[in-house]
């Protein structure tokens, strides 16, 4: 009989202990989240704007380039 509740005692614990690890990983994620120094408006908007300034650079970059690449294999006849 009390290898049956020591049985018993081991499969409760196995079925709840993922549970347990994910209700604890849910609190420290909640918690460090109260510790996240969120950016004001200002930052924000300037971020953006940067990363928007950077993704036309690159974009006017690709475009000359590809259009470059595609005059020198033209002049080449490298296609059918």
């Amino acid at each position: 009989m009390a290898m049956s509740k020591a049985w018993a005692g081991g499969l409760l614990i196995r079925l709840v202990r993922p549970f347990t690890n994910t209700w604890n990983f849910l609190r420290e994620v909640w918690q460090e989240l109260h510790r996240v120094v969120w950016p004001s408006h200002e930052e924000t908007y300037t971020f953006t704007v940067v990363v928007l300034i950077a993704i036309l650079i690159v974009a006017v970059w690709v475009g000359v380039l590809d259009m470059i690449l595609t005059k020198l294999v033209g002049l080449l006849r490298l296609y059918q």
